[in-house]
């Protein structure tokens, strides 16, 4: 008597399942994308790689205060800059982030007192050599230029596919 409830039970359950799946296959829409040809719209805040940031001018917007570097939990920002002569502020000469190591923890952009750095909706970085995935400054400021959205939880939209290098 055992036996014939629980195979009765096996069999319900399996007419169960195979309803939904049936229900789901035949009378539900797709939502399955065609990646790399269709790509997810992202909501802006989107945790991609950090970029930075320029000005109407195209002048990066950085004041050279070191505070993602200091701020970054795995020190994959590196600042380097120099003082000029004449009006004795301070110039960025180089900023390099290891995107290899980054966790897009947003730290960087949040700490920023000039709004200068932004994580991108960038996410496929996909290289063969681990020393491709360094940024310096000119990559990371034409990975910023096509902002389309103002800076919103710390991260901004682009416009377009990723800058291949």
């Amino acid at each position: 008597m055992n036996f014939l409830r629980v195979t009765g039970v096996a069999l319900w359950n399996t007419l169960v399942g195979m309803g939904v799946t049936i229900r789901n296959m035949l009378f539900r829409p797709r939502i399955t994308i065609q990646y790399p040809d269709e790509r997810h719209d992202l909501p802006v805040g989107t945790r991609g790689i950090p970029v930075l940031l320029s000005d109407e001018q195209g002048e990066l917007k950085c004041v050279v205060c070191e505070l993602c570097e200091k701020i970054c939990p795995v020190h994959i920002i590196e600042i380097k800059w120099h003082r000029d002569e004449q009006s004795r502020k301070k110039v960025l000469d180089e900023f390099n982030l290891d995107a290899s190591r980054c966790m897009y923890c947003g730290l960087c952009a949040e700490v920023c007192p000039a709004e200068a750095i932004a994580m991108s909706d960038h996410y496929e970085m996909a290289e063969y050599e681990l020393s491709s995935l360094v940024y310096d400054k000119e990559k990371l400021q034409q990975l910023g230029l096509p902002q389309k959205t103002p800076i919103i939880n710390f991260g901004v939209k682009t416009e377009g596919q990723p800058v291949k290098r």
